[in-house]
């Protein structure tokens, strides 16, 4: 004889979180409290349309003390077309909670554009430390950091809010039973681009007028250029300024020594030029007599 029934009896298992775990002032749990298996028992109609959000899982924590305690837990079913089966206590670390005082650290990761660095003694964490709170037994050797991916910091600098985590003494992230005061600080980096050196030209400045009947028939300066290092920005299309040689009443060729002025962040490997201004009486013109 063959039995078949259209609708058997079937069951499904769940592994729920226990609901917001409440413990006495001063203790905490070490890492989370352990997920609980839920058996739900019903007819296969009934399980296809069970939804596991009719389960809820409390415990009673009121009683745990410092080490390895069992917490009697309680498991509501919202859904009255099944049935369930669940442990009646899981098993817990507690811990007293304690504090320490971390100063952040920055962890860089990847690398800035090529070109470019950081200015790391400009480099500041606002506020420089924060206040961690978690189990007594694991804040020796914890570090708190700031992940801070150079890829993604532009050229001209960062002053943004990271979230602080914290790391063990093996830099495995601590996720659960800590806390951070505050949970976020701000990360300012100065990015200046390499240095780099090229050959750019020197200019010159001519200030006041020859002398009556006399005119400037040519400009020449030496050398015509030289060794300028700073930022490759700085650099592109620059024409370094001298200091201006004054012509005023001048009757004959002047030639004057002058300092080059570079911009700043700019060095040049020679400081000075000569100029020599050519100065000869104009045509069709008496020049003034000398005196």
């Amino acid at each position: 004889m063959v039995a078949y029934t259209s609708n058997p009896t079937q069951s499904k298992q769940f592994r729920l979180a226990i609901d917001h775990p409440t413990l006495p002032a001063g203790l905490v749990l070490v890492g989370d409290a352990p997920a609980v298996n839920v058996t739900v028992i019903g007819t296969a109609d009934d399980l296809q349309g069970f939804d596991k959000n009719a389960l809820h899982v409390t415990g009673n924590f009121s009683r745990v003390k410092v080490g390895k305690n069992p917490v009697p837990i309680d498991v509501q079913n919202g859904d009255p077309h099944v049935k369930i089966a669940a442990p009646s206590s899981v098993q817990v670390s507690v811990d007293e909670l304690g504090s320490s005082t971390q100063t952040v650290a920055i962890n860089r990761i990847h690398a800035l554009p090529p070109g470019f660095h950081e200015q790391t003694t400009a480099t500041t964490v606002t506020p420089a430390t924060v206040r961690v709170d978690g189990p007594k037994s694991q804040l020796s050797g914890i570090q708190a950091v700031v992940v801070v991916d150079l890829e993604n910091v532009p050229s001209t600098g960062t002053n943004l809010p990271y979230q602080v985590v914290i790391w063990d003494p093996n830099k495995k992230v601590l996720t659960r039973g800590f806390t951070v005061t505050p949970p976020s600080v701000s990360v300012k980096m100065v990015i200046q681009a390499d240095a780099i050196t090229v050959p750019r030209p020197v200019g010159w400045t001519l200030t006041g007028q020859p002398a009556a009947g006399y005119r400037v028939t040519n400009v020449q300066i030496a050398p015509l250029e030289v060794q300028a290092t700073g930022p490759q920005n700085s650099l592109s299309g620059l024409l370094l300024a001298t200091d201006p040689v004054d012509i005023s009443g001048a009757k004959g060729d002047v030639i004057r020594t002058v300092t080059i002025r570079p911009p700043a962040g700019v060095e040049v490997g020679q400081r000075t030029a000569q100029v020599h201004v050519f100065i000869s009486p104009a045509p069709g013109v008496s020049p003034s007599p000398a005196p």
